[in-house]
């Protein structure tokens, strides 16, 4: 794999080459929740009469195609814990791009359960992985002027994939559908290989300055003011003090155990709000639900209203401050839960709801826009301000493996859990779950806005 840039040529020389990197890989994380989303389509057209399977498949074989893939980020997080410092951030994240790419393929032509459940779990290997090591390259090729738009943007592209696979997966075939979406991971591939360098921190760490010093030029080719020894300089102080302390005995300390709680229970429940059922049983929800409008157009609004909402907040974040923007969020999905869950009851106890069919959709529409304003974005934020430097990996890996196995399980037991607690009892569940996090928030966590690292460290001893 090719670590030196290539020399750009005609209209590249014009565009701050960092964009282009970025938005290259952003076709990685586009493909990511692609993914995820991947089986709301799916799932309804293997119910279908030109199943490829040649038959209806059962619930349970539903609930796996929908979780397992859950089971492969929990396999693919531990080795891409430890390979961004060991081959390079660059070589991992093409190496995430494979199994998604393996993923697609094999639904495409799949003809059996299995097939689909090894296509599934492929691509799980890539998700969470990407998760991991993307934002971190990200913030390592980035100018300390436009981080937060670069990382912005990855959530953006994310929420696009989401979309993505609403809009093209009810009016495509399995095999078309498939076809279409390995397209994307193929582009990053390609593209990546040649304009994007290896993360000038993992030279760093390697001890290699001059190709360290080459990688910097290169991202910084049109930035004339930019010093590159300069920025050496900082990369190397930043990993000698992210080195000091002993993770054991930072661990102990009261801040970090505080810290660790706060990330812990952020990702964890963020999952249990019911996001990760919603995302890959949308059209099997509203068509549980009755709903008068198809089903497929509407995953298509929610899908809609959840891309337009991450333009939402960035723009109020660093005005009103994290606390405020979760708090709000999880008032909003909590509303929204408690109404779907209303409709359920009203339903299932046999009242008319013919006049109010349109509830489901303004419910998920509801709790779409608030997720993505501030419960999706807020825990990733939250987290790289409350850890130090020399735990944050680790309890952000920990935190992400939580977060799966919330994720794995609802999908898992989506219909064991509805058949128990019924369909309201299940959104009563989730809304429970939000509960217990908003209180969490108001009694535990501290405000991070305008504050420095110290000043978070002193909140959190207290």
């Amino acid at each position: 794999m090719n670590d030196e840039m290539p020399q750009t040529v005609g209209w590249l020389k014009t565009i701050d080459y960092v964009f282009l990197v970025v938005l290259s890989g952003n076709f990685l994380a586009m493909t990511g929740d692609a993914a995820m989303t991947w089986s709301s389509p799916v799932i309804e057209k293997l119910n279908s009469t030109d199943s490829p399977l040649g038959r209806n498949i059962t619930l349970d074989e539903a609930s796996w195609i929908a979780s397992i893939s859950g089971f492969g980020s929990i396999v693919g997080l531990l080795p891409f814990s430890f390979l961004p410092d060991l081959i390079g951030r660059k070589p991992c994240l093409l190496l995430i791009a494979i199994p998604h790419m393996l993923s697609f393929g094999i639904a495409a032509f799949a003809k059996t359960i299995y097939l689909f459940y090894i296509a599934r779990f492929l691509s799980g290997l890539s998700i969470c992985a990407c998760y991991i090591v993307l934002p971190m390259y990200v913030a390592e090729i980035s100018g300390n002027s436009n981080r937060g738009l670069m990382l912005v943007s990855y959530a953006i592209f994310s929420h696009f994939g989401n979309l993505l696979s609403y809009v093209t997966g009810p009016y495509m075939s399995i095999f078309w559908f498939n076809i279409f979406l390995l397209f994307f991971p193929i582009i990053f591939f390609i593209s990546f290989i040649f304009i994007a360098p290896e993360s000038p921190h993992y030279y760093v760490i390697k001890k290699d300055y001059e190709k360290a010093t080459k990688s910097i030029e290169s991202l910084r080719r049109h930035n004339h003011n930019e010093n590159s020894e300069f920025e050496l300089d900082c990369i190397r102080k930043e990993l000698e003090n992210s080195k000091k302390g002993d993770i054991l005995n930072t661990l102990k300390k009261k801040h970090a155990i505080k810290g660790s709680i706060i990330a812990m229970v952020l990702t964890s429940f963020q999952q249990l709000s019911g996001y990760a059922v919603f995302t890959r049983y949308t059209q099997t929800i509203f068509k549980q639900a009755g709903s008068d409008i198809d089903p497929s157009l509407c995953s298509i609004i929610v899908g809609l209203v959840a891309f337009s909402a991450t333009f939402l907040c960035p723009l109020v974040i660093d005005k009103r401050g994290r606390r405020f923007v979760l708090i709000v969020s999880l008032i909003g999905i909590i509303f929204s839960e408690l109404i779907f869950s209303g409709y359920y009851y009203l339903d299932d106890h046999n009242y008319n709801v013919d006049s109010i069919t349109w509830l489901p959709l303004l419910s998920l529409v509801l709790f779409m826009l608030f997720y993505t304003f501030g419960l999706g974005p807020m825990p990733l934020t939250v987290t790289s301000e409350i850890l130090p430097v020399n735990i944050k990996f680790l309890i952000s890996t920990v935190s992400g493996f939580l977060g799966t196995v919330s994720s794995t399980a609802l999908s898992k037991f989506y219909y064991s859990l509805n058949d128990t607690l019924g369909y309201y009892g299940t959104m009563w569940m989730y809304a429970g779950f939000c509960s217990m996090l908003l209180i969490f928030i108001i009694i535990i966590m501290p405000e991070t806005k305008g504050k420095s690292f110290s000043e978070i460290l002193e909140e959190l001893d207290k």
